[in-house]
């Protein structure tokens, strides 16, 4: 009998240690297909920073309008999707899927020549925008009013805090700060009864206290000027954007809105495009 239960107990033992195995392999399996569902729902978006569409030699910020359409121009022709600042932040959420070729239209400031000039370009090519607006600046020479600020609304554009005054926020106190921004929020919502709950900061220029202020007081996103696309992998108040530059030549500014390597500074620039600048 003894002989007998030698193989019985070998066979139990072997059919264990056979089942562990098993299961440990399919837990090993099973932990790529859960990092690969994460991974499909990465975002990155390019987010391209305009301020003033006009005519002034040697102010980097200032975009002369043939500039301006033919980048408008070369968006539709490739079949780029601008977004609205909702449906960027949903994209980024994970909460939509994101369009074949996103990009976010954003306007710093609050020129006048936005209602004038870029509005009626978009408006050709039925595309939305951001403005980030500074509200001290309303109505000042060269600034857009409040009536054009509702103009813009009416057609489609976001409008955000940009602050008060366009102000150096790191040099200012706690107090200062938030009322730079907070301020020039609950204009916005005053004046066009919405939320305005993402912010950019002028200049690029926060410190530890501005990102507090933000967090503390619900603002959801925020975009510095640091070169690069938006991911939702980034800090949600440290959004990079692709500052456009009247200095850089369309071929750059291409490169910059379809590499992101390249936008982020990684890559040097090699002219070899594979399509004809001047059919744009």
């Amino acid at each position: 009998m003894r002989r007998r239960t030698r193989p019985a107990a070998t066979y139990i033992a072997a059919f264990t240690i056979l089942a562990l195995l098993c299961a440990a392999a399919a837990l090993t399996l099973a932990r790529p297909v859960a990092a690969a569902g994460r991974a499909e729902h990465g975002a990155a978006i390019p987010v391209l920073n305009y301020h003033s569409i006009g005519m002034e030699h040697g102010n980097p910020y200032v975009l002369h309008p043939d500039a301006f359409a033919r980048q408008m121009n070369y968006l539709a022709a490739q079949h780029f999707t601008p977004l609205t600042l909702d449906a960027f932040v949903r994209v980024l959420a994970g909460q939509m899927p994101s369009p074949n070729k996103p990009v976010l239209l954003t306007f710093d400031d609050g020129y006048a020549n936005n209602a004038e000039t870029a509005l009626p370009l978009l408006r050709e090519h039925h595309f939305p925008a951001t403005l980030f607006l500074s509200t001290g600046l309303i109505d000042l020479p060269g600034y857009l009013s409040w009536q054009q600020v509702r103009e813009l609304a009416e057609a489609g554009w976001d409008v955000m805090p940009h602050t008060v005054t366009h102000s150096h926020l790191p040099k200012l106190d706690q107090a200062h700060q938030r009322a730079e921004i907070m301020d020039a929020r609950r204009k916005i919502e005053a004046v066009l009864g919405k939320p305005a709950r993402v912010f950019a900061y002028p200049y690029g220029e926060y410190n530890r206290t501005t990102l507090r202020i933000l967090r503390k007081n619900g603002f959801r996103y925020a975009f510095s000027t640091d070169d690069g696309w938006a991911t939702n992998r980034q800090n949600p108040y440290k959004l990079k954007r692709i500052v456009v530059r009247s200095e850089d030549s369309f071929e750059t500014w291409v490169r910059k809105l379809t590499d992101r390597d390249f936008a982020e500074g990684k890559e040097a620039w090699v002219p070899n495009l594979s399509f004809h600048m001047n059919a744009f």
